[in-house]
């Protein structure tokens, strides 16, 4: 029976991992993964344990079924495990957290009995790093109830829509492409400036909570130093109350079921904090990556708001690798900032692909429109970049800043043959940017 079982171990142990983290999206895209026959154990173990407890209770009634077939012991630990998760969300609900947390312990306790009865050695360090994750998952199922109960009211739009790019990016062009298009843009919108005279298309009360979500990780957006730390951590309850005030602005700043667009180029940074939502599997998410050559955002950068070329460069740097390491996993298109200018109908269908198989294959309402790019202004792309490198990249740091910006931007916009091709080369631009960054 072990030897069945031990054949999946990584993969049930990544599961165990994932429940602690509240990740039930990941969860399910796990349990699709399983390359055994959905007769073995091994199968019917991982896809006992990758169930969500905001699902309907009769959801994973077959999974429990096709497991007590091979291991009664296990399926009966994995119920108990459901059943404690279940009432540590009625401990949240009526705000008794220190009983939550210790029925959150002995769920995940029970998840892990049931993996050791079915034959997978648990080691003790692995078996108390799990357990030691029962506050963080309070927190995260205490953020998951909330969606919960948003969408339960009728209030919350069916899919969120969001645009991550560095300021100065094409960001505000892109979200205007795609607000008149069809998308649901924020009611309070940020007005128009001589710096941006076709609009920002954001929201004031989302840029208000993120600066101060911000403030409490000890960052700001114009400091390119803080880029790289986080702090999520050691600031649960103020992520709390964060994601709090992006939900109330959710339900009162979009129409429900509709379309929610919600740009900022704080949430490159702030991202990982929406991580609870975007794993709860209560509605689709679908992000969209405006990349611009980076010598034209420092330049753009320096003209709008006074930011050094070298900072600025850093500042491109940073963003840029946050948003695509953080929107990993999720629906999300790369836009080519020149692409955008030069064809903006070829990146309108390419979005609405995207945000259609996102929504499981559901068509966009008839009112989306292809033609929707009067926006989209090319006398307004008024810093340009060539091949040379730009004759303010005078030192050596600025240089290895900017060649490692260039190889960025070629990896970002160039067509890859798969996201994991893009995702390697990333990952190894990083290791460079993390030696590299003040």
């Amino acid at each position: 029976m072990s030897g069945k079982v031990l054949s999946k171990e990584p993969t049930i142990l990544e599961a165990l991992q994932l429940q602690a983290q509240g990740a039930w999206r990941s969860l399910d895209q796990l349990s699709q993964q399983g390359t055994a026959s959905k007769k073995s154990l091994a199968e019917a173990l991982l896809r006992a344990l990758c169930t969500s407890p905001l699902q309907e209770p009769d959801s994973g009634r077959a999974s429990l079924l096709a497991l007590s077939h091979h291991a009664p012991r296990s399926a009966c630990a994995i119920a108990l495990s459901r059943s404690l998760l279940a009432l540590s969300q009625e401990n949240i609900l009526t705000g008794q957290n220190e009983s939550a947390c210790a029925t959150i312990r002995q769920a995940i306790s029970s998840s892990i009995n049931a993996v050791v009865t079915a034959g997978i050695q648990v080691a003790t360090p692995w078996h108390d790093h799990l357990l030691d994750q029962a506050e963080d998952l309070r927190q995260i199922l205490a953020s998951q109830l909330d969606l919960a109960f948003a969408k339960q009211r009728g209030n919350l739009p069916a899919q969120l829509i969001l645009v991550l790019g560095m300021h100065r990016s094409g960001t505000s062009a892109l979200s205007g492409l795609l607000v008149q298009a069809g998308l649901d843009a924020p009611r309070d919108l940020m007005p128009a400036t001589p710096a941006n005279p076709s609009g920002y298309w954001e929201s004031m009360g989302a840029m208000q909570l993120n600066d101060k979500m911000l403030n409490h990780l000890g960052r700001e957006w114009a400091s390119a130093k803080t880029l790289t730390g986080h702090g999520w951590e050691v600031n649960q309850i103020a992520a709390r109350e964060w994601r709090i005030g992006l939900l109330n602005l959710l339900c009162t700043s979009f129409p429900a079921g509709g379309h929610a667009l919600l740009k900022d180029p704080r949430l490159c940074v702030l991202l990982p904090g929406l991580q609870p939502w975007l794993e709860s599997g209560l509605f689709s998410c679908v992000v969209f990556l405006p990349v611009r050559h980076p010598a034209e955002v420092a330049a753009s950068l320096e003209v709008a708001e006074g930011t050094p070329k070298k900072q600025g460069l850093l500042l491109w740097l940073g963003h840029v690798f946050q948003a695509e390491r953080h929107s990993r996993g999720l629906d999300r298109v790369i836009v080519d900032h020149y692409q955008m200018l030069a064809d903006p109908k070829a990146v309108l269908k390419r979005c609405k692909k995207t945000i259609e198989r996102a929504a499981g294959g559901m068509e966009l309402k008839e009112g989306w429109q292809m033609n929707a790019t009067s926006i989209i202004n090319p006398r307004l792309h008024r810093q340009r970049a060539d091949s040379e490198i730009p004759g303010w990249v005078i030192d050596e740091d600025a240089e290895l800043w900017f060649e490692l910006a260039m190889r960025v931007h070629t990896v970002m916009v160039e067509p890859k043959d798969s996201e994991r091709e893009r995702m390697t080369s990333m990952d190894r631009l990083w290791r460079q940017w993390t030696t590299l960054a003040p």
